[in-house]
């Protein structure tokens, strides 16, 4: 009998874990596995060779060594926010090496939990403006990321153009995928300047226009989506009437520097084996020992019932020869 009961015992706690292996990527995986709510990443950029146009002093400057400081904060908390829909705020600083900034800017977007694409959502801003419209990739890539094409924004030209598939390649001991994409000239401002800016001779104010180009690369870890690293190419120019080369308002290489490219792999790396657990270890774990015990509890249960029906079989007979020996007696 405690052979059966333990047995039943094994069998009750096996069919338990059977299910759970069922539950956790019927359910779990997908309530668990999206973009956090409460996302806090520091990032900080090298910039060489950069040109930058001292709008306040009308100075063109030339060869500056820069710093980008980038900070992405998630609120929890803000309008839109919620169980498929994220509530990320991005901003960044170039800063020179005297600590001076140079030149600063803010986006908050709504993201798909899953997809990471920006949704709309009443927290969509633009330097504290509402009303903007951001769309494709921005922080973060989706979550399984294929060898494909995808729409990354870009917030100096305000819209989304596509990030090709360039490889697969090793960073920090981190297999990436790497994403290149170009930024054709856009006019992002038409605006009125003085004449010298817009690289003429004029002494009044003309009107020119802004122009931004860029080349960035996005090195991404694939199952969580995270960007390990980057590096971008912009250049920002004004051109004045008749198509006249005026002031480089921004131009150079950035790139993410040695601590920055640390803690991306470790933040990949945590979300990756994250995901994985929750994925494949945990329910194949769980299935496996569930189907272990099951197999246990059947042929305790089994044997339990056997000695049982052998106990019942031999008694009988036992009482029967007392019997009999005391009637001859």
């Amino acid at each position: 009998m405690r052979g059966r009961a333990v047995g039943l015992g094994l069998l009750a706690l096996g069919a338990f874990l059977l299910a759970g292996a069922l539950i956790i990527p019927l359910l779990l995986v997908p309530a668990l596995v999206k973009l956090p709510l409460d996302e806090q990443v520091l990032a900080v950029a090298d910039g060489t060779g950069v040109a930058f146009f001292n709008v306040g002093d009308q100075k063109q400057l030339q060869d500056l060594n820069v710093t980008v400081r980038q900070k992405v904060v998630g609120h929890p908390d803000a309008a839109g926010a919620g169980d498929d829909v994220a509530v990320w705020e991005h901003g960044t600083a170039l800063v020179s090496s005297d600590g001076t900034v140079l030149k600063a800017s803010t986006y908050q977007v709504c993201l798909d939990r899953t997809t990471a694409l920006a949704v709309s959502c009443p927290s969509t801003t633009v330097d504290g403006h509402t009303g903007a419209r951001i769309d494709g990739l921005t922080m973060t890539f989706p979550l399984d990321v294929q060898k494909t094409t995808y729409p990354v924004y870009d917030s100096t030209a305000g819209k989304a153009f596509p990030a090709r598939f360039q490889g697969v390649e090793t960073k920090g001991g981190v297999q990436v995928y790497r994403f290149e994409q170009t930024v054709p000239e856009t006019v992002v401002e038409t605006t009125q300047v003085p004449g010298t800016m817009a690289g003429t001779t004029s002494t009044t104010n003309v009107s020119a226009d802004f122009v931004y180009s860029n080349t960035r690369s996005f090195w991404v870890e694939p199952t969580s989506g995270v960007i390990v690293t980057g590096d971008q190419h912009p250049k920002e120019v004004v051109r004045g009437p008749g198509g006249a080369q005026g002031a480089t308002l921004l131009a150079g290489t950035f790139t993410a520097d040695p601590q920055t490219l640390a803690e991306g792999v470790n933040r990949a790396k945590d979300s990756r084996f994250q995901i994985t657990m929750l994925r494949t270890v945990l329910p194949w774990t769980m299935a496996g020992l569930g189907l272990l015990l099951v197999v246990v509890g059947f042929l305790l249960g089994r044997r339990g019932r056997a000695g049982g029906h052998r106990a019942a079989t031999d008694t009988p007979a036992n009482s029967s020869d007392t019997v009999q020996v005391a009637q001859v007696q």
